[in-house]
């Protein structure tokens, strides 16, 4: 298998090695562990390789089906649609899903259906309605769930599904924790100027989808003051953060750093995303 310069683990790339060449590839993969743009990217890794339309090793990166998949326009790679302010995955979804299964390839040789962040955007009923669709699978199908938390899947689905584990980013660049440091800051600053800066940082999808999971780490840090645990990633800001905000504040500020990683993920407008993020983190540190 074509790694395409991904660097997620050696462990996971001799995993699906040995799977391909034994053509023993499964039909439903959770990506775990990384970071959220690392499970991203491995999991449009797989997608192109699911539409590839190389005879050699797959995925080319040069063919038709790679570039529509890298493009996120591939008729046969079908994204879940979330809804409603959490960005959830409805039973109404995976009911569409299962219909589409039905339906033949258009130009690929399988389908792929997405479902990125699934620990957080699918509820009991949603899980429950995906497992009914995983067991009785289609042929050509391929499904692809990507999780931070591997715990809130059901082990109904685990069992189900071939789990890979990609590497833990140990060491944040001190230019992303920076930036992200910034926009905490300026949470908690008086004027609303500080943070319309701070957020225009996020610039690109890349630094995007770097610099909001270590918001979210710092703001778990804070609630983690709170309970008297001692913070994981960066413990001054942490207690600075929770002596200015109430912890249901910041429960608030982390589902809406989680809706942000959720929007980036789907492509949003960065642009329509940081005035977005701008104003609700006001809104929630302004609020009585």
């Amino acid at each position: 298998m074509n790694f395409l310069g991904f660097e997620g683990g050696e462990a996971v790339k001799a995993q699906l090695d040995s799977m391909e060449k034994s053509r023993r590839m499964p039909h439903a993969i959770i990506v775990t562990g990384g970071s959220d743009s690392t499970r991203e990217a491995f999991a449009m890794l797989l997608c192109k390789w699911a539409v590839c339309a190389s005879d050699g090793e797959r995925p080319c990166g040069e063919c038709s089906g790679c570039h529509k998949a890298e493009g996120k326009n591939h008729i046969d790679i079908y994204y879940a649609k979330g809804s409603g302010k959490t960005d959830g995955i409805s039973v109404e979804e995976i009911r569409n899903i299962t219909r589409d299964t039905a339906i033949m390839p258009h130009e690929a040789h399988r389908k792929v259906y997405v479902l990125f962040n699934a620990d957080r955007r699918m509820g009991n009923e949603s899980m429950n309605a995906f497992l009914k669709t995983l067991e009785e699978p289609m042929q050509d199908i391929l499904f692809i769930l990507t999780a931070e938390n591997i715990k809130a899947v059901p082990q109904t689905i685990l069992s189900r599904c071939t789990c890979l584990t990609l590497d833990s980013v140990s060491e944040v660049p001190q230019e992303i924790k920076d930036i992200a440091r910034e926009i905490l800051l300026s949470i908690i600053a008086s004027t609303e100027l500080p943070l319309l800066k701070a957020t225009s940082a996020l610039s690109t999808r890349q630094v995007a989808l770097e610099v909001l999971p270590v918001i979210r780490e710092v703001l778990c840090d804070a609630l983690s003051v709170s309970v008297g645990a001692k913070p994981l990633f960066d413990e001054e800001l942490a207690v600075q953060l929770r002596q200015r905000l109430t912890k249901s504040k910041i429960i608030r500020l982390i589902d809406v750093t989680s809706d942000a990683i959720n929007k980036t993920n789907r492509n949003v407008s960065l642009v329509l995303i940081s005035t977005w993020l701008c104003g609700e983190y006001r809104r929630i540190s302004w609020q009585m």
